[in-house]
């Protein structure tokens, strides 16, 4: 199966969010602090990965490499209508990043989106002032420079198609969280989509209770990784979200531990 999108698996989660939401209220109650649920998945998705290295493999002409840093894409909708224009955005994170350093990137780099756009964005309205009668030769030009990983960076500097994860959080806008299909496009094996927060009826320790909880879809290129390495890095994630203050304290991965 040569094409991603010949190879997605769909899972999906549904999380407790009772610690992470009491950790939320804590922190907000502090002046100055921007962490939001949105920056606490984000800071969660790049520990698994930085804990998880194979999350950030990917397949580019038929070989598998592994990206030498994490980076997020995601999708910023300018203003919230129908008309509102979106933007998309791809950040570097370093592995030991910790959430207060990746909440405060993230909203920056959503900030100066909202207000000037991106580097894809610019291209995208670029390509589309192409003559149609060459533009399938350009795309087909993209896609051949795409299979051996020369496109200029310049052109997907922001792309959120290669980054290590794309995210899109439709709890922004009160809606669940779809499964999203990958793109033959770019190099991202993962599409995940964060849905609203809702009361839930779970089972805890033998008893229904209702708790608040949200539900996360995961699109994945199976060829990346199998099964059971997937599904335990799901649950790393589940982990942490039962206790985000671990996310205070920089990750150290085993080679900066030994030195």
């Amino acid at each position: 199966m040569p094409k991603r999108t010949e190879c997605e698996v769909f899972l999906k989660e549904t999380v407790d969010l009772t610690n992470a939401l009491e950790y939320l209220e804590e922190k907000r109650s502090v002046p100055g602090n921007r962490i939001t649920l949105f920056s606490l998945f984000m800071s969660t998705l790049i520990r698994a990965v930085a804990m998880r290295p194979d999350l950030n493999n990917f397949i580019a002409g038929h070989r598998l490499y592994r990206r030498n840093k994490i980076d997020i894409g995601f999708v910023i909708k300018k203003e919230f209508s129908d008309t509102g224009a979106e933007a998309v955005a791809r950040i570097d994170f370093p592995p030991e990043s910790t959430i207060f350093e990746i909440t405060d990137k993230l909203y920056d780099r959503i900030e100066s989106t909202r207000a000037s756009g991106s580097s894809a964005d610019k291209t995208i309205r670029r390509l589309t002032k192409i003559p149609r009668s060459f533009t399938k030769f350009v795309v087909a030009f993209l896609r051949f420079l795409n299979y051996f990983g020369w496109v200029p960076k310049d052109l997907i500097g922001s792309d959120p198609n290669f980054a290590s994860a794309f995210v899109a959080n439709m709890g922004s806008i009160q809606g669940n969280a779809p499964f999203h299909h990958l793109n033959n496009w770019g190099t991202s094996s993962l599409f995940i989509t964060i849905g609203a927060v809702e009361d839930r009826a779970i089972v805890v320790n033998g008893d229904i209770t209702v708790r608040k909880c949200v539900d996360l879809a995961f699109t994945v290129d199976e060829r990346i990784a199998d099964g059971f390495y997937f599904m335990k890095s799901i649950r790393l994630m589940k982990e942490i979200l039962s206790d985000p203050s671990v996310l205070e304290i920089p990750f150290e991965s085993e080679s900066t531990s030994n030195e």
